[in-house]
């Protein structure tokens, strides 16, 4: 009898003893429950529980992100943009996590999307491509404000793309290729505006007759680098007289005499 009662105690011991151990990762804290309530914060270890009367819950404390992938919102100015954005958020309290929402990931996730919708429709399209990463922070403020509640820490939101309609893409790439063609007129007057003034002073200086028979032979000489061709030049009689071609200059002086018939 008492042979058959002690296998049955060791039996019993057998089933339970696995059940009486867990570990806790070190990622993680765990929820200890006895009858449905809270005991006690778990921390990582290998840790004792009750069978059949103690219960775990498991929270992850790591970083975790909330993809928000094509959120439709509509501007200030009643344009619709696509939103690409991401939430960057953290357990503080393990307990509150499980005492005040069920799954807070998706209440995180459903709160961010109405937020981004409600903070974009205050933005002009203009204020809204100038000005994401105060967006971002807004949005970052209005999540944290009630993820705080539940244990929560919103650590970073990003607003990772604005996709615009087909048509506001043309009328962009329009302005963008106008202010391109404006850009370069205002470079090419600016740059004829310069050049103007420069030759200005340098035809003040060409009335010197030296400067102007200088500028006059290094002209000549670039043009004569090019042996296949034949030029001729109409020189006045200074420069002739100043490049030592006294006899051309003379013959060039000479008249022509008027003989009469007698």
């Amino acid at each position: 009898m008492l042979i058959g009662i002690g296998l049955i105690v060791l039996v019993i011991a057998l089933i339970l003893l696995p059940k009486s151990f867990y570990t806790v990762k070190q990622w993680e804290k765990v929820a200890l429950l006895r009858f449905g309530k809270i005991s006690r914060i778990v921390e990582p270890g290998l840790r004792l529980k009750i069978p059949y009367i103690d219960s775990l819950v498991r929270v992850d404390m790591r970083m975790l992100t909330v993809d928000m992938r094509g959120q439709s919102a509509i501007t200030k100015d009643n344009i619709s943009v696509g939103v690409d954005a991401v939430v960057f958020m953290k357990v503080e309290d393990a307990e509150k996590i499980i005492l005040k929402v069920k799954d807070f990931q998706d209440a995180v996730s459903k709160y961010a999307q109405t937020s981004i919708r409600n903070i974009i429709g205050r933005y002009s399209l203009d204020d809204l491509l100038a000005s994401r990463e105060e967006i971002a922070s807004e949005l970052k403020k209005v999540i944290d404000s009630l993820a705080t509640d539940w244990g929560v820490d919103i650590a970073k939101a990003e607003l990772q793309d604005i996709s615009l309609p087909a048509d506001m893409k043309r009328a962009f790439a329009v302005q963008a290729e106008a202010e391109r063609e404006a850009r370069a007129i205002l470079i090419k007057a600016d740059a004829e505006l310069k050049a103007s003034v420069t030759l200005k002073k340098a035809a003040v200086n060409m009335k010197d007759p030296n400067a102007m028979q200088l500028r006059v032979l290094s002209t000549i000489n670039d043009v004569s680098k090019d042996q296949s061709n034949t030029i001729i030049l109409a020189l006045p009689l200074e420069t002739l007289r100043a490049t030592g071609l006294q006899g051309i200059a003379s013959l060039s002086a000479i008249k022509p005499k008027k003989y009469e018939r007698g």
